[in-house]
C-alpha cells in the first residue's frame, strides 16, 4: 500500500513513522515505571554476614522509617523497612540521588553493597 503512493507521500508517511516510534522509544527509556532487573537482596543471609556481599548490586523495595543522619553535600542515612520482612537496615543516600525523602515513603532501591558492609543507594523510584 505504501509503494502505491506519490514519492513525496510515501516520505511524510515513512517520516511520520519514524516520529511515532522514536517518540515511543524515548517515552519508554524515561519512564519511571520501569522494574529493576537486579536480584533482591536475601535479607537473612545479608544480615548474617554483609561481608559476604561486598561489591554486589541488589534491589530492595522498602519503607522509609527514619532519617538517622544527614550532612549537607554528601547525603543520609535512613532506616529503611524491607517489604515482606521487618528487618529494619540502614542505608547511605547520596546527596545527587535523593532530593525529599520522607518517613512513609516507599520506594524501590537499586543498591550496591560497600565496604564494611554498608548499602549505598545508587538509585531510587517511587511505588
Amino acid at each position: 500500500m505504501l509503494l502505491c503512493l506519490p514519492p513525496h507521500r510515501r516520505f511524510y508517511r515513512l517520516a511520520s513513522l519514524f516520529f511515532a516510534l522514536w517518540t515511543a522509544s524515548l517515552l519508554a527509556a524515561c519512564s519511571g515505571g520501569q522494574r529493576s532487573d537486579l536480584e533482591t537482596l536475601p535479607i537473612n543471609h545479608y544480615l548474617q554476614k554483609p561481608g559476604d556481599f561486598l561489591g554486589n548490586r541488589y534491589v530492595l523495595r522498602a519503607q522509609i522509617n527514619e532519617q538517622l543522619k544527614w550532612e549537607k553535600g554528601l547525603g543520609r542515612v535512613l532506616a529503611v523497612v524491607v517489604e515482606g520482612s521487618d528487618a529494619r537496615l540502614p542505608v547511605f543516600v547520596p546527596e545527587t540521588v535523593g532530593d525529599n525523602l520522607h518517613v512513609g515513603q516507599r520506594y524501590e532501591l537499586e543498591v550496591i553493597i560497600e565496604q564494611e558492609g554498608l548499602i549505598y543507594v545508587e538509585a531510587l523510584r517511587k511505588y
